[in-house]
């Protein structure tokens, strides 16, 4: 049955190319513009290098000290609360720390190069999946040997040292301080804002104190879980560890405050909470939003494909009244005529597909997200062939009931007329 209804569609397609066309071009422009903004979500926030093991990954992203009336200090964690603490807790695999970016100068010749350079622990070489080209991460002991070492990107290398030159073992020197390279990695996209940077260092070579007993700071927390199916329980090891902790006496304008709130969260839960709050369900909210807003987007060219829908009904109303003649009932045409329109979408998802990868390739290649790497992979197919059958049943339940209530008669009548 499935079979001869593919057939039939497949023939109504090619009876009239203009309404084909023109169906087509809106379907496979709104689909494609859908690709590629979920395509962009799913670069920022999906488990791609070298956070791949983003699945079973928990940030400590924002601190907050209250003084539990109505005034508020937020900002990164520090040092001191991410080591004295959160790297205590016993159900994760690892618990790694890095800095907030620093922005440094160094110079080859007469050109002065801008970097990014973030402190990390030896557990940030775990807690991610980086691409060594060429050396190796620092280690703990090279951390307590007090070892001026760092890793630097594949783009540093070529920029410092020329393209393709070997920089491990080398030294580079930024901001007056010297660093021997221990390996380079890959390029990471900057839409990875935790782990992007030009260098990375050991925390113990930078100028701040990280001894001073406070909570605020300049600092990320990464855990990383043994399995996904422990990160309720270290969501419950994390609240409980932050409900024991006593805060020392603070000195000046800061003693009024004296509450930590400090809570785990992936990258969007991040990003809901900072758009409504960390209260009344900032996640349910934002994916709300996000599903309203898809289908505002899709619903206008859903409503033309609906009218000239209803126009090819008008047109076809003699073989709605043949094929009612000879026992076909009103639910066998509304199949139909749905499976032709889910067929007519799932070829402009194609051609969506086409689109949307010309245009990922041309936003990675203008540098606009600099090392950004951008594909079709397959949750972005997923999207396309979910987003397809959408369409295609949105835009095409209204005219099949149309058609189906064409009673025999009437329909012969207007064939004849």
């Amino acid at each position: 049955m499935l079979r001869n209804y593919l057939k039939i569609a497949w023939k109504v397609l090619k009876r009239n190319p203009f309404f084909t066309f023109v169906s087509l071009f809106g379907i496979s422009l709104t689909i494609a513009i859908l690709l590629v903004l979920a395509a962009l979500i799913d670069h920022a926030l999906g488990a791609h290098y070298p956070e791949t093991f983003r699945d079973r990954t928990l940030n400590v992203l924002r601190v907050r000290m209250d003084n539990g009336k109505d005034g508020s200090w937020q900002e990164q964690a520090s040092f001191y609360y991410l080591d004295h603490y959160v790297k205590q807790l016993k159900t994760p695999e690892v618990v790694a720390l890095i800095s907030h970016g620093e922005l440094t100068n160094t110079f080859v010749g007469n050109k002065k190069l801008s970097l990014t350079l973030k402190y990390t622990c030896e557990n940030f070489w775990k807690a991610n999946d980086f691409d060594f080209l060429e050396g190796r991460p620092y280690d703990k002991q090279q951390i307590d040997n007090n070892e001026y070492v760092a890793v630097i990107s594949e783009a540093t290398r070529d920029a410092y040292f020329g393209k393709g030159q070997k920089a491990a073992g080398q030294w580079i020197e930024t901001d007056n301080t010297r660093y021997r390279v221990s390996g380079v990695v890959r390029n990471v996209s900057q839409a990875r804002f935790i782990t992007f940077s030009d260098i990375y260092a050991p925390y113990n070579t930078s100028k701040s104190n990280l001894e001073e007993k406070i909570f605020l700071g300049p600092y990320f927390g990464i855990i990383l879980a043994r399995s996904k199916s422990d990160l309720p329980r270290i969501r419950e090891e994390f609240q409980s560890m932050v409900s024991r902790i006593e805060i020392p006496p603070l000195e000046d304008w800061r003693k009024e405050y004296k509450f930590l709130v400090s809570k785990v969260s992936t990258p969007y839960e991040m990003i809901a909470s900072t758009v409504f709050g960390e209260d009344n369900s900032p996640v349910a909210k934002l994916t709300a939003i996000l599903v309203t807003a898809m289908v505002l987007f899709m619903s206008l060219p859903a409503l033309n494909l609906v009218n000239l829908n209803s126009s090819r009904i008008m047109e076809r109303s003699s073989e709605i009244g043949v094929r009612k003649a000879f026992g076909a009932t009103s639910s066998t045409l509304v199949v139909q005529f749905i499976v032709e329109n889910i067929l007519l979408t799932l070829v402009g998802g194609i051609i969506a597909l086409v689109l949307a990868a010309g245009i990922l390739e041309w936003v990675e290649g203008s540098g606009l997200i600099p090392y950004a790497s951008l594909s079709i992979n397959f949750r972005i197919f997923l999207v396309a062939v979910i987003l397809c059958f959408f369409f295609g049943i949105l835009s095409g339940v209204l005219p099949a009931f149309q058609m189906s209530k064409l009673k025999i008669v009437n329909a012969l009548k207007d064939h004849e007329l």
